[in-house]
């Protein structure tokens, strides 16, 4: 009965509560997909020109092309998840019948030898104030019989299941490799374009007084704007191992551990907003607003100001550069200030069709 107990204890509304999450999570990359089209086809109409735009175009068309990509991969494996509970479903109906059917069987059978064995001990017992031999069957070769008889019916049923708990098991792991297959031509794989000096002004990052512009990171060199880098400094000479998708991840993990309701459904949000405030460089300043002015440019893939960083970090994630560190203090700053991240006004903005803007 354990093998029917693990099927049994299979959730289809999970499933079906994943399938949902993945699809919409493939909907939301493709209206970011949409927004950033929109919002830089207007820039690509002659308003800006030069290698410089050339470049940043290039990487525009790159990000939405793995924008499609991940849209395309959220959405096969939404349809894989929806296949996935339909075929457990049936699975565990398979395994019900067969559980009924073995146990008509084992009663019928427990039927039938209860009276056999009556009528032998009957028998049996007429034949001895006879002093004739014992009729055969007897009563215990009857028993005999019936456990062997029974036996077999449990045998045939537990092949049975074990057979459907492997078909289980194989659809299972096959969604669950689907799910955590790297998508080839995603995000992480998009090369960031150069620094340079002819790039689009910007008001970016998260502001210490809470006002909220497009964050537009810079390079992740130092110093521009005549302000200075604020009290942590300038960004390390080399990126860090890793790549957003893994960053993201672990950056949830601990916010889930400090109490923080976020979780993956809330991935294609933490990434567009990386993807407009940074360009997913985790190096990147942005050195020449007026933030930066005023010595406190907004700094790694969240572009957030050093105050508000040191506002919002967690114990032990003290590096304004290091992606974890700083998703953290983004993701918590966005819940301070706005309830979460579906309310960050680019967020809410792309949903209804509108250009990304600064939180």
């Amino acid at each position: 009965m354990k093998k029917v107990d693990q099927v049994e204890k299979v959730d289809l509304q999970k499933i079906t509560d994943a399938a949902t999450q993945f699809r919409e999570a493939g909907k939301n990359a493709g209206d970011h997909t949409a927004s950033l089209k929109n919002s830089t086809d207007a820039l690509n109409g002659g308003v800006w020109a030069g290698p410089a735009a050339d470049q940043f175009f290039q990487y525009v068309r790159q990000v939405r092309d793995a924008g499609t990509k991940v849209q395309t991969h959220l959405e096969d494996v939404a349809k894989d998840l929806e296949t996935l509970g339909t075929n457990l479903a049936e699975i565990k109906r398979k395994v019900s019948d067969k559980q009924n059917s073995a146990e008509t069987a084992v009663n019928n059978r427990n039927t039938q030898a209860e009276a056999a064995i009556k009528h032998a001990k009957e028998l049996a017992a007429a034949a001895a104030k006879e002093d004739k031999p014992a009729p055969s069957p007897s009563a215990d070769e009857l028993l005999a019989q019936a456990k062997t008889d029974i036996h077999t019916i449990t045998a045939g049923f537990d092949g049975d299941v074990a057979a459907l708990q492997t078909e289980a098991d194989t659809q299972i792991k096959a969604s669950q490799k689907l799910m955590s297959q790297q998508i080839e031509g995603g995000y992480d794989q998009v090369p960031l374009p150069s620094s340079t000096p002819a790039a689009p002004k910007s008001t970016g990052g998260i502001h210490s007084n809470g006002s909220s512009h497009h964050g537009g990171g810079g390079g992740g060199g130092g110093g521009g704007g005549g302000g200075g880098l604020g009290p942590s400094g300038g960004p390390p000479s080399s990126p860090p191992p890793g790549n957003v998708q893994q960053w993201i991840q672990e950056a949830i993990k601990a916010l889930q551990a400090a109490g923080v309701p976020v979780t993956d459904a809330d991935i294609p949000n933490i990434w567009a907003i990386i993807q407009h405030e940074s360009g997913g460089n985790p190096n990147a300043i942005n050195n020449w607003d007026s933030n930066a002015a005023a010595g406190h440019p907004s700094k790694g893939l969240m572009q957030c100001i050093d105050s508000t960083f040191n506002a919002h970090k967690l114990p032990g994630h003290d590096n304004i550069y290091n992606p974890v560190d700083n998703i953290i203090a983004g993701v918590r700053y966005s819940y301070d200030r706005y309830g979460g991240l579906d309310n960050v006004p680019g967020i809410k903005a792309m949903a209804h069709g509108g250009a990304y803007r600064g939180y």
